[in-house]
């Protein structure tokens, strides 16, 4: 035995021999490929009449048969005699080696061949994320700390996919809340990778332009500009570049700006959501109906105000004294302050409303609102709402992710959307696209208050929440 596993050894070693003369010989004629390649290209280029063209192509192309010769020479040599391989192998009784060098030598082979796959598969995957962007993220649910990073730049992973340069996003209220931790348990559950839990990308929405398209893509190419919206549970949009399906993807209005087209599409929805599927009013009609819009200067209120006014309805909206110039300027019929002034009062010299609409700013008791609804008539809040399966404790939390998976299983089974969750329900591509198409049409005007650098992120999501701002907060990438 001792003697076969000297022969073993030497073997391996005249193995190994053969296969760095190979390589040698390999890299000597790759050396002189790129020689003669190189000897052809800068006589094509120096040739300025093109008098020699013809015979160059044909150099070339007996250089390439001439390489192609070479390459299936060296191919049938670099390989061994395995008949006189195992003709070695009758005669290593005649040599020593100990069983100790045999573990050694085997124990090398399985450590090196074990090290050579970790390292080729961890390089593999390095290489396809060079590039390094900035991300605007929460690091922990602790409030409005936010950090811009370096994070490793997306790859299109699904056929399906875009990869979207990202040029504005827009901030909304459901950011500042994510920072104290708001869908989180949603977000661990319906989210893969990284994406379950901290740190979380924020921004909801954003437009820019696709720079990658997975194989199974037919709607848009590369050079597309586009906007998008995203659930509050889904991996935030506000980083230099994104990956998203393309069926959340629709091209931007082209009468707009990036950071005007920003601030459509998540609250665009929102308010496209509340009109056509949770009040009174059809869509494209609300002839007759008399609408109130509290907080008429808030993103999500200054598009209702132009849908409302824009199908035929009677619109009164309720905003901040430096907010009223511009609801009027997008079709209120009329508007009550909130500063200095007595609301209930106010609401009484009005006729009850078919529907009104609680977007946020100014704090109020919604109690009074609700009593200037008309019978049968409908009361909508666009705020994020308060989740209980943020507070969950660890049982009630377990019952509740078996809930939902059970719950995403069924919807699995039925072909049904994942992304239909919560306010998930309420984003959808085809709200973005008739938005898109008012937009063009110059039938809806964006509004945006303030546009903020990354770096500037604390002081734009304070903003965000401020009742005196009017429209949008934006943070541009450009």
């Amino acid at each position: 035995m001792d003697e076969i596993w000297f022969h073993l050894s030497n073997r391996f070693e005249t193995l190994q021999i053969q296969t760095s003369f190979v390589a040698q010989q390999g890299q000597q004629l790759v050396i002189a490929w790129l020689t003669q390649a190189r000897q052809l290209l800068y006589k094509l280029h120096n040739d300025q009449y093109m008098q020699n063209t013809k015979d160059i192509i044909q150099n070339i192309l007996a250089w390439i048969e001439r390489a192609c010769k070479q390459l299936q020479f060296q191919y049938y040599n670099a390989h061994f005699n395995i008949t006189g391989f195992y003709r070695q192998i009758e005669t290593l009784y005649n040599k020593e080696v100990s069983r100790r060098e045999l573990v050694f030598c085997l124990a090398g082979l399985v450590m090196g061949t074990l090290i050579g796959y970790y390292a080729g598969i961890n390089w593999g995957h390095i290489s396809h994320h060079m590039h390094h962007m900035k991300a605007v993220i929460c690091q922990q649910y602790i409030g409005i700390e936010i950090q811009i990073v370096l994070n490793i730049m997306p790859i299109i992973q699904k056929s399906n996919e875009l990869l979207i340069q990202v040029k504005a996003a827009s901030l909304n209220v459901v950011d500042t809340k994510i920072c104290y931790g708001y869908s989180k348990n949603y977000r661990r559950l319906l989210n893969s990778g990284r994406h379950k839990k901290l740190p979380v990308t924020l921004g909801r929405d954003c437009t820019g332009v696709v720079v990658g398209i997975g194989q199974s893509v037919i709607n848009f190419d590369i050079g597309d500009e586009v906007f998008l919206a995203v659930p509050s549970w889904a991996p935030g949009t506000m980083a230099e570049y994104i990956v998203v399906p393309e069926t959340q993807v629709v091209k931007r209005p082209k009468l707009f700006t990036f950071e005007a087209s920003a601030s459509l599409p998540y609250s665009g929805c929102l308010a496209w959501d509340a009109l056509v599927n949770r009040s009174a009013i059809q869509e494209g009609n609300a002839k007759g109906k008399r609408v109130l819009i509290y907080g008429g200067n808030t993103p999500v209120g200054c598009i209702l105000t132009q849908l409302v006014k824009l199908w035929g309805g009677h619109v009164v909206t309720m905003c901040e004294l430096n907010a009223i110039p511009v609801s009027k300027a997008l079709g209120a019929d009329d508007v009550i302050p909130l500063n200095d002034s007595d609301i209930v009062k106010e609401l009484q010299l009005h006729d009850k409303f078919d529907a009104i609409f609680y977007t946020g700013g100014q704090s109020i008791d919604e109690r009074i609102l609700k009593q200037h609804v008309v019978p049968y008539g409908s009361y909508i809040s666009t705020v994020p709402e308060q989740l209980t399966s943020d507070s969950l404790g660890f049982i009630f939390g377990i019952i509740f992710a078996g809930c939902v998976r059970i719950k995403l299983l069924i919807q699995y089974m039925f072909g049904f959307n994942m992304h239909q969750w919560k306010e998930g329900s309420k984003i959808n591509a085809t709200y973005l696209q008739a938005l898109c198409d008012l937009a063009d049409a110059d039938q809806l005007q964006m509004v945006v208050d303030r546009v903020y650098g990354p770096h500037n992120i604390e002081q734009a999501l304070h903003h965000v929440i401020d009742p005196n701002a009017i429209g949008s907060t934006i943070i541009t990438f450009q």
